[in-house]
């Protein structure tokens, strides 16, 4: 709005409406917030998701171990011999490596990289990291 001293005649028309210089600076600061929320949920959500898939691997490494000792021809799972248990999508641009240093049809730790992030699976411990 003007100043009542500009006016010697009522207005005819509206006035255009205007925002004052700090209104786009206030939107672009709660759009930033917004998108460092929403990047910050994504990755977190990533991050789990891969943990879970991890898991996952671990008990179907474990399992398939299991199944070789009782077949009397162990040896170490890999990555094709899991794909029946873990699925495609598990599986689907993942490097899997399992390992059993013993030799005893316990699998010492799995790792699940993908994505550019790897995650080391044993139980009771979970590392996650980013590929170097």
């Amino acid at each position: 709005m003007y100043p009542i001293k500009n006016y010697q005649f009522a207005p005819t028309g509206p006035e255009p409406i205007r925002f004052s210089r700090g209104f786009p600076l206030a939107v672009t600061v709660i759009l930033f917030f917004v998108v460092v929320i929403i990047s910050g949920l994504v990755l977190s959500i990533q991050n789990t998701t891969y943990a879970a898939n991890s898991r996952l691997v671990y008990l179907a490494a474990q399992a398939r171990a299991i199944e070789f000792a009782a077949s009397g021809n162990y040896h170490v799972p890999v990555q094709a011999d899991l794909i029946d248990y873990i699925g495609t999508e598990v599986d689907e641009n993942a490097v899997i490596t399992v390992v059993d240093e013993n030799q005893d049809a316990a699998i010492d730790y799995i790792v699940y990289t993908r994505g550019g992030l790897v995650t080391r699976y044993a139980p009771g411990e979970l590392v996650a990291s980013k590929e170097k």
